[in-house]
C-alpha cells in the first residue's frame, strides 16, 4: 500500500523504542514488507502507512500483523511464556506502565483527559501491580488504567504466538446481542450453539454495545481461556448454559487454515475476498458492497465508474469497519457537485476542519440509499451521516457503531539483559471528530432514517431480507433467499480470525422500528 500523500514511509528498526503507526480507528491492515539491513544483523521493516478510519473493536488486524512482523528473532514474553518468578513480572509491568504513561501524556488528543487525574490513576495502578503475580492479572490492571471511555486509547500486551478461537462470534441488532459464524466441527456446534441464538451472558459479562468490546478485549487479549461459559435465552426466555471450549491454533495450523480458505475461494469465485463487488438490479438499479475504506481511491473511481451507468444505487456498508480518511473524501466527493464539510477534527491544542472535494463531472446525480448495521464503523459512519446531514439520500438499517476517532499506534519494548524482550504496544487517540452539524458520532453512532435488522430466525437460515427490503425501497420484488445470492454480506469473524476469512455467508431479516426497540 503506498503512503499518503506527503508522508513518508515508516522504517520501523526491531530495536527501536517507539514505532509509530497513524490511522483513525480500528480495523486496519497495515502491510509489512520484510528487508534486510547490510549493517544489522537483523531484519528490519518498511511499513508504509495512511491515515485511516476504522473500528477499535477490531484492532486485532493490525496487532496480529505488527507482532507478526517485529516477533522474528526476539524472546517474547506472552502470558503462557511468562517466567516463573513473580518479582520478574511486577519489574518488567511497572516498567511497560511508566512508558505507557508517558506516551498517553505525550499524545492523547485531552490534555485534561477528561478531568481524571492521570497520575493519581497511573499510582493506583502502580500500588496494585506491586501485590500481583501473573502477567493476566497485571495487564488487566494497566488495561484499566487506559480507560478513559473512549474506543481507541488500547494497551495491546505481548504477544501470543499461537492463537486462541472459540469457533463462534457476535454481533449486535438493536440491542440484543447474537451469536453468528458458527464454526463447523468446533466444540460450540458440538454444544449446540446456532447462528441467531441470543446471548444472555459470556464469561459472566451481560454483552451489550458498550461491553462487547470489553467482552471480546478480555477473551482474546488480555486473557485467553480454556473455556467459557455461555448462557443462551431461549425463545421464551429461559435461560440456558453451556461451556464452550477453546481451541489454540499454532502458526501452521493458522497457515494451513489460509491455504484451505484460498483453495475454497479459488474454486467459488462468488466468495472471494475483494474490496467491493456490484450487482446490477435492472437498467436503473445497482447494488454495490463496499467491504471496507481500506483501498486506495482509484478502486472506488472503478467501483463508481460501473455505478454511473445507472440511475440508482443502493450502497451497502453492512460490516465495514472503516479504513483510510482519503478514500473515505474521495467516496463522498462523488455524491455532491460543490465541495462539503465533512467535520472538525478535535487535536490537542488544536482545530481542523475538514472536507470532501466534488468529484466535478463524475459526480453520481442519482437516487441514493445506503445499508448499515452496527459493525459499520468509522469512515462508514462518517459517509453515512455526511449523507444524512446533507439530505443527499436515506440510510436503512441498524445503528451504526459510533467509533469514530483517530488513533495512532505505538510499538513499545521492554528489555532485560540481552535474551529477554517484551514487545507491547499502546493505541491512543489523537483527535476526536465533530460533524457539520455540531454533533459527534463517538459513543453514539449513525441513527438510521429506517429501522431494520437481522431476527434470529433469518441469522440461521442465511438469507438476506433487509438487501431484498432495500431493493424493494425502488419498485422491485426480490426475494431474501435471491437477494443472500448476490453475496454482499459476510460473516463476523472472531476478533482472532483475518476480516472475510470464512467462506460461509452471515445473513439479515427485516425487524421494524419497533420491535428493534422492544428487543
Amino acid at each position: 500500500m503506498t503512503s499518503a500523500k506527503g508522508e513518508q514511509p515508516l522504517v520501523c528498526a526491531l530495536y527501536s523504542t517507539r514505532i509509530k503507526f497513524a490511522w483513525r480507528g480500528g480495523g486496519r491492515h497495515i502491510k509489512c514488507q520484510n528487508t534486510h539491513v547490510l549493517n544489522c544483523n537483523m531484519p528490519r521493516y518498511r511499513c508504509k502507512h495512511r491515515r485511516l478510519l476504522g473500528s477499535a473493536g477490531h484492532f486485532f488486524a493490525i496487532a496480529t500483523c505488527f507482532w507478526l512482523a517485529i516477533g522474528l528473532g526476539f524472546a517474547q514474553i506472552t502470558q503462557q511464556e511468562a517466567p516463573e518468578d513473580a518479582k520478574i513480572n511486577r519489574q518488567r509491568e511497572l516498567a511497560m506502565l511508566s512508558e505507557i504513561k508517558e506516551a498517553l501524556k505525550e499524545h492523547y488528543y485531552d490534555p485534561t483527559f477528561h478531568g481524571i487525574n492521570i497520575d493519581d490513576r497511573f499510582r493506583t495502578a502502580q500500588e496494585r501491580i506491586k501485590g500481583l503475580d501473573s502477567n493476566a492479572q497485571i495487564f488487566r490492571v494497566i488495561a484499566q488504567a487506559l480507560d478513559l471511555e473512549d474506543s481507541h486509547t488500547i494497551f495491546i500486551p505481548p504477544s501470543h504466538y499461537n492463537r486462541t478461537e472459540y469457533g463462534f462470534s457476535f454481533q449486535m441488532v438493536g440491542n440484543v446481542c447474537h451469536i453468528v459464524n458458527v464454526k463447523h466441527g468446533s466444540d460450540a456446534e458440538a454444544q449446540g450453539l446456532k447462528d441467531g441464538d441470543v446471548v444472555a451472558s459470556v464469561a459472566n459479562i451481560i454483552p451489550t454495545r458498550n461491553t462487547l468490546w470489553t467482552l471480546q478485549y478480555l477473551l482474546y487479549t488480555l486473557q485467553p481461556e480454556a473455556a467459557v461459559k455461555v448462557i443462551l435465552r431461549g425463545a421464551d426466555g429461559s435461560p440456558r448454559a453451556v461451556l464452550v471450549k477453546s481451541r489454540i491454533l499454532t502458526p501452521a495450523e493458522q497457515e494451513r487454515e489460509r491455504e484451505q480458505r484460498a483453495k475454497l475461494e479459488k474454486s467459488l469465485p462468488e466468495l472471494k475476498s475483494t474490496p467491493f463487488k456490484c450487482h446490477e438490479v435492472n437498467n436503473d438499479l445497482i447494488a454495490c458492497k463496499l467491504y471496507t475504506f481500506m483501498i486506495e481511491p482509484k478502486v472506488v473511481d472503478k467501483m463508481m465508474k460501473e455505478v454511473s451507468a445507472h440511475k440508482k444505487l443502493i450502497l451497502d456498508l453492512r460490516g465495514n469497519g472503516g479504513g483510510a480518511i482519503e478514500t473515505e473524501a474521495h467516496l463522498i466527493g462523488y455524491f455532491f457537485d460543490h465541495d462539503v464539510k465533512i467535520g472538525t477534527e478535535i487535536r490537542k491544542n488544536k482545530r481542523k476542519d475538514r472536507f470532501a472535494k466534488s468529484r466535478g463531472d463524475r459526480v453520481f446525480t442519482g437516487q441514493l440509499l445506503v445499508l448499515v448495521d452496527s459493525n459499520s464503523a468509522s469512515a462508514s459512519e462518517v459517509f453515512a451521516r455526511v449523507v444524512q446531514i446533507e439530505k443527499r439520500g436515506k440510510i436503512v438499517g441498524d445503528v451504526t457503531a459510533g467509533q469514530v476517532m483517530e488513533a495512532m499506534f505505538l510499538n513499545l519494548t521492554s528489555v532485560r539483559g540481552i535474551a529477554t524482550v517484551s514487545l507491547f504496544g499502546l493505541e491512543v487517540t489523537i483527535a476526536d471528530l465533530v460533524m457539520s452539524d455540531g454533533q459527534r458520532l463517538e459513543g453514539a453512532g449513525v441513527i438510521p432514517d429506517k429501522a431494520v435488522g437481522p431476527t434470529s430466525f433469518a441469522l440461521a437460515k442465511k438469507t438476506d431480507p433487509v438487501l431484498a427490503y432495500a431493493i424493494s425501497e425502488f419498485g422491485v420484488r426480490l426475494s431474501a433467499k435471491d437477494a443472500g445470492k448476490y453475496y454482499f454480506v459476510r460473516p463476523v469473524p472472531e476478533p482472532s480470525e483475518e476480516q472475510g476469512a470464512s467462506a460461509t455467508q452471515a445473513s439479515t431479516a427485516i425487524l421494524t422500528p419497533s420491535e428493534l426497540n422492544s428487543r
